[in-house]
């Protein structure tokens, strides 16, 4: 057992169920625990406990800080419907929504600016988490939302938009460590006292190839996250289209940045209470476990789905273009006081700074279009 074993602590039913597992498996991926720890139905941490999202929970995202985020990406996604022809009906396809705020800020700024596309779009929710459809449905009750499994949606069947906003970086994923000869995967082991890592070989014949496409950056000794669940949902979601975009938010970056030399020990980070911490095998259920998405990853997946891509910016670059800070010009019309208008000034600059939220990635693609210019890549767009 690896010099990182830990005495288990965290939701004692789970960590009984991931226990008994490696013991009659021997050992288990940690892609695996991952996926026991945050989305098992019953205990895991999207499913059983308190808030997990906002200034209540663990960590926030962009739609905690303002309405704005949604309303300015509604923008974005009306330019979509109408150079896909104004379709009625027309699906925005959400994967993973959270507390399903984007849908509401999104659709609530639609139905007031912009009431023809409000009539076209379908809304649906693509949700792994029990737990977390119940919470949308008592938020979103009164929005025009259904939601489905991921499934349930068939290749070549959605004219519209598929997107989602921090959803990839918490897709359960390997741990790998390079060694002179190729590489280990890193295994959960338990040795009846400590939940610890453990070399071994790779339990998926794709971790090989992954490194060979994406991790030429990689040195001896250096660990990495190889996330090929991320691969396989991008894949899943660009078939889903027949006509239309993906559109995904996320912190990362380039394979040669996620996995450079900054990064010895990979990019995994776990979320309690607004602090950060490296270690997956403390508060087991009870802590949020991410790391950094490779974006070159899903760009070449998307072109190997049929799709091509559209741009690669940030979010900061992505949100001024489609004119965010004309959200700060109408505040300061209607603002009540100074106080209101200062706070609505501040939630715009949180979500555009460039070492903060702004500096998240937003992959753009399109299937089934000639080349279309999107207004939200009109500052910067890169190639990759």
């Amino acid at each position: 057992m690896s010099s990182g074993a830990r005495e288990p602590k965290g939701n004692p039913q789970l960590l009984r169920i991931i226990r008994r597992e490696i013991a009659e498996r021997g050992r288990i991926t940690f892609e695996r625990f991952m996926d026991l720890a945050l989305y098992h139905p019953a205990h895991g941490y999207y499913s059983a406990g308190g808030p997990r999202i906002g200034p209540e929970g663990d960590y926030y995202t962009s739609t905690d800080v303002s309405p704005l985020f949604g309303a300015t990406l509604g923008r974005q996604v009306v330019e979509m419907w109408e150079l896909l022809g104004r379709p009625d009906p027309f699906h925005v396809v959400e994967h993973g929504a959270g507390k399903g705020l984007l849908a509401a800020d999104l659709l609530g700024w639609a139905g007031a600016a912009h009431p023809e596309f409000y009539r076209a779009v379908r809304y649906l929710i693509v949700e792994v988490s029990p737990a977390a459809r119940e919470r949308q449905r008592e938020h979103l009750w009164r929005l025009p939302v259904s939601w489905a499994d991921d499934a349930d949606l068939e290749e070549d069947s959605i004219i519209g938009v598929c997107l989602s906003n921090e959803l990839a970086d918490a897709l359960p994923f390997h741990r790998i460590r390079m060694t002179g000869a190729g590489i280990d995967e890193l295994w959960v082991v338990d040795d009846g006292l400590a939940l610890g890592l453990a070399p071994g070989e790779p339990s998926d014949r794709r971790l090989e190839a992954y490194v060979e496409r994406w991790g030429r950056a990689l040195r001896p000794g250096q660990q990495a996250e190889a996330n090929l669940r991320a691969i396989d949902w991008a894949r899943r979601v660009v078939r889903s289209l027949r006509r239309g975009f993906f559109l995904t938010i996320d912190y990362g970056g380039r394979a040669e940045e996620v996995h450079g030399p900054d990064h010895p020990d990979g990019t995994l980070t776990c979320y309690y209470r607004h602090t950060q911490n490296r270690d997956p095998l403390r508060r087991v259920g009870e802590q949020d476990i991410t790391a950094h998405v490779n974006f070159s990853a899903l760009a070449e997946t998307v072109r190997e789905a049929g799709g091509e891509v559209t741009g690669y910016t940030t979010q900061g670059y992505f949100l001024a273009a489609l004119g965010i800070g004309e959200a700060v010009e109408w505040a300061l019309r209607r603002a009540k006081s100074t106080r209101e208008f200062e706070q609505v000034r501040a939630q715009v600059e949180e979500l555009v700074r460039p070492d903060g939220l702004g500096g998240f990635k937003v992959l753009v693609a399109h299937k089934g279009l000639m080349s279309p210019v999107l207004r939200g890549l009109s500052l910067l767009s890169e190639e990759i």
